[in-house]
């Protein structure tokens, strides 16, 4: 958490503590607060990208313990069959275990060279584990520029934002929206670039937009009051900053 934090927290390269409005700067122990409070895992990633595999094929939700063993027995009678691997490896990264789900889809990629779900799952794993150079480069080989996955795009671009490059997570993002317009997890992580940057009223617009959509996963609505709360204690210490008023000059 204290990785992720300091990287949310840094100045920009080439940006001096005094181009920072003052009122970010009051604002960043109480964003951490609000970051820890929300339940996000040791990850910086698991929080700007924390929708990135709602209505992924495959995705799997909460997974039990007993579910979780069968996965694993069904997996280890077939080791690398796509299948048996996807399953696993997404209900291990579900439960958390992400170095343990990525071993699991190298292998798969392994022993099903070129295939692109696969190679989606894959990358998504490199990114939970911080390789994300590695995680580009095989989300690059999910998809193709005539035959584009909206989903790989806002996983390429979760990824960009975790390494700062949030202009180019943009330009995926948008990509991933000319498919699939006002979709909310696209939306939702979208916002949450927004947030990195601290661009809180464009974060509220977007995560806003997102959590109107019908099929919005309950995590938006919190991440817009996350997003709303920050906004309120920026006003708030901006107001506290502003000079008292003259007094008027007594009359004579």
């Amino acid at each position: 958490m204290s990785q992720r934090l300091a990287k949310l927290t840094s100045r920009p390269r080439g940006t001096t503590e005094s181009a920072i409005p003052k009122p970010f700067r009051a604002l960043v122990p109480a964003l951490a607060i609000a970051l820890l409070a929300s339940g996000c895992s040791s990850r910086l990633g698991q929080f700007t990208g924390s929708l990135r595999d709602v209505a992924s094929p495959g995705s799997t939700a909460a997974t039990s313990a007993g579910d979780l063993d069968a996965l694993a027995r069904r997996y280890d009678a077939r080791p690398g069959e796509k299948a048996a691997s996807l399953a696993y490896g997404n209900a291990l990264r579900a439960r958390g275990q992400f170095q343990q789900a990525a071993a699991v889809l190298q292998r798969a990629s392994i022993a099903n060279v070129g295939d692109k779900e696969i190679a989606a799952a894959y990358g998504r794993a490199l990114g939970d584990i911080g390789q994300f150079e590695e995680a580009m480069r095989v989300l690059s080989q999910a998809h193709t520029a005539d035959r584009p996955d909206w989903r790989v795009l806002s996983s390429q671009g979760v990824v960009s934002d975790q390494m700062g490059q949030h202009a180019r997570a943009r330009e995926f993002y948008a990509e991933a929206l000319k498919m699939m317009p006002d979709h909310p997890a696209v939306l939702s992580n979208l916002g949450l670039s927004y947030l990195l940057t601290r661009d809180l009223a464009k974060a509220e617009e977007t995560l806003a937009k997102a959590a109107a959509q019908p099929n919005a996963d309950p995590r938006v609505a919190a991440n817009l009051s996350l997003v709303r709360t920050l906004r309120g204690q920026v006003a708030s210490a901006s107001g506290s900053q502003r000079p008292a008023p003259k007094a008027d000059a007594p009359r004579r």
